[in-house]
């Protein structure tokens, strides 16, 4: 009886995979977007803004509902909805990611090539998923030039799953070359040049000065935390897996050390790169709240982050 009523109320509900926690997570994350793109911007708010922000809100929406996707098709997660509840908390923890178009968009492409690259476990359709994969990978990086680093992925898919023919290995590098030709066709026909990739390039900011400020270094702090505690929790999940799940959680552990480096090397760290980190993360965390046990200390992180998430505007500005 102990133990039932303390898996009541925020982890109870989140333990479950209703339309009702889908509604509520989406209704927050809408929320917090209008609130940041339209309630305290220093700009005249025109029609072409307006359109602009409720494609970027749709890109935001669909970031969640892919991600939750990506874990219940591919069984990495158990019926529930942590993933997306921990995915909208750190997001609209970070306001620079609600208001950054180039990484929401990027971030959802890499999602897209996390998508292909972890359905390469079902030994159908191995090329056409590798090309997919470092497809998307190629137009990510087109929006946010550093996201070119998650190309790893499909490599160390082929390495799981398909290193048995030598033709899988150039499968990547043909992809990112279609990207490369339809880019430079675009350029030809809008500003009549070609499109040089490595313009896109800046000198990589090894400074973390931007961070020390308090509207990023508290929710930062919070995530960090909350990561360490759950990547404990996460290796060991790793070791007890089943084979054919242990080869998708190493994909998810590769997908948090590329976005690790992915952070170091922006040039711009404003907070908004931070998402790529975040993708990574609710997937471990969910793994952790998963388990059994800890239901109070599970019950009080929830609610804390909750509240942080409440009160990121009023440390902001």
């Amino acid at each position: 009886r102990y133990k039932s009523i303390n898996y009541t109320m925020l982890t109870s509900f989140f333990n479950k995979s209703k339309p009702i926690n889908f509604l509520l997570v989406g209704f927050l994350m809408v929320f917090y977007f209008l609130f940041v793109n339209f309630f305290i911007v220093d700009k005249t708010i025109s029609v072409s803004y307006t359109l602009k922000k409720v494609g970027l809100l749709l890109v935001y929406l669909f970031l969640m509902v892919l991600i939750n996707f990506i874990v219940k098709r591919n069984r990495v997660t158990k019926r529930n909805t942590y993933t997306i509840f921990f995915f909208a908390v750190f997001s609209m923890m970070f306001l620079p990611i609600l208001k950054s178009s180039n990484v929401l968009i990027s971030g959802l492409f890499i999602l897209l090539s996390l998508r292909r690259v972890v359905s390469l476990r079902s030994g159908i359709h191995i090329k056409k998923k590798l090309f997919d994969a470092s497809f998307w990978v190629g137009f990510a990086y087109l929006f946010y030039p550093e996201s070119i680093l998650f190309i790893i992925l499909p490599f160390f898919g082929i390495l799981l799953y398909a290193n048995t023919d030598f033709k899988n290995w150039l499968i990547p590098f043909v992809a990112l070359m279609a990207v490369y030709i339809i880019e430079t066709c675009f350029s030809l026909l809008v500003y009549e040049s070609f499109f040089l990739p490595l313009s896109s390039f800046s000198v990589p900011v090894l400074s973390f000065s931007n961070y020390h400020s308090a509207k990023i270094i508290v929710p930062i702090s919070v995530l960090l935390t909350f990561n360490i505690w759950a990547l404990f929790y996460f290796l060991k999940s790793l070791q007890n897996a089943t084979r054919r799940l242990k080869a998708t959680l190493y994909l998810v552990l590769a997908a948090w050390l590329v976005s690790i480096l992915v952070i170091i090397l922006s040039p711009h760290k404003n907070g908004s790169e931070l998402l790529f980190f975040i993708l990574p993360v609710c997937i471990m965390g969910a793994n952790y709240f998963e388990q059994k046990g800890e239901y109070i200390f599970k019950e009080v992180l929830l609610v804390s982050l909750v509240l942080l998430t409440v009160l990121v505007p009023f440390i902001a500005f």
